[in-house]
């Protein structure tokens, strides 16, 4: 539920606005799934991801902030605690096993890809009500997520 601080909502916001805010919470959780990977991923690959892992949660750092601020210049509130913050519907990044790399790198790429795809669909809402700022943060961070999921799948053995 979108917590709104002024204004009247038409469903079509609260829709749009609670898509926002869940994009939000995805985003930390993502964050920091990224960031496990990075410290505890294992093997002949583990170089290359470490660096690559930590560009993405560094890039991810100021998306999740600009994302958040958007959200507050609509006068929406943000979660407020950390339980209301990190909950997501992303599934686990499979780290039981560190060495596995092809499938930790695959759930990442993965969980990235659907991040994307949860912004496309918000920026589509957006742009349905004629938000064009929320349709460009929209815009922006998927194409982030797509890359990320780009670059993570490439460094993949296997295509999958």
């Amino acid at each position: 539920m979108v917590t709104k601080m002024a204004k009247q909502q038409t469903p079509k916001t609260n829709n749009c606005y609670c898509c926002l805010v869940q994009c939000l919470r995805d985003s930390v959780h993502l964050y920091n799934q990224t960031q496990l990977v990075h410290w505890n991923l294992m093997g002949g690959k583990f170089y290359s991801m470490h660096k690559l892992t930590q560009e993405i949660y560094e890039e991810m750092q100021d998306g999740i902030d600009t994302v958040a601020e958007h959200i507050r210049s609509l006068d929406i509130a943000t979660p407020k605690t950390v339980e209301d913050l990190i909950y997501s519907m992303l599934p686990a990044i499979p780290l039981e096993d560190c060495f596995n790399q092809e499938a930790i790198i695959q759930q990442l790429a993965t969980n990235h890809n659907q991040l994307a795809i949860s912004f496309q669909e918000m920026a589509d809402m957006a742009e349905q009500m004629g938000d064009q700022l929320t349709l460009d943060v929209g815009v922006e961070r998927g194409r982030a997520h797509k890359k990320f999921q780009w670059l993570l799948k490439s460094s993949l053995s296997v295509k999958g």
